[in-house]
């Protein structure tokens, strides 16, 4: 198995990092401390000041932009946040 990227990888690796820099800036952070620093809601909240829900709230917001980014369907539970 080879450990390079194909091009449609390296394509897919490029939109997704485009979309989280362009994420509203609590999003973005709160996107990768989730993602990337691994901490929990609570963790982050306290870290940032917000609520946990608020916390949820960025979260979910990162996840539905990236998903439309990354041009994938949106799962059916979406349709009720709106």
């Amino acid at each position: 198995m080879s450990a390079r990227m194909s091009r449609e990888e390296r394509l897919a690796l490029w939109r997704a990092e485009r979309a989280v820099d362009r994420l509203p800036r609590m999003t973005r952070k709160v996107f990768l401390a989730i993602r990337v620093e691994e901490l929990s809601y609570s963790e982050i909240a306290a870290r940032f000041g917000i609520s946990v829900a608020g916390v949820e709230a960025h979260f979910a917001v990162a996840l539905r932009i990236l998903m439309k980014v990354m041009d994938e369907k949106d799962p059916w539970w979406w349709r009720f946040l709106r």
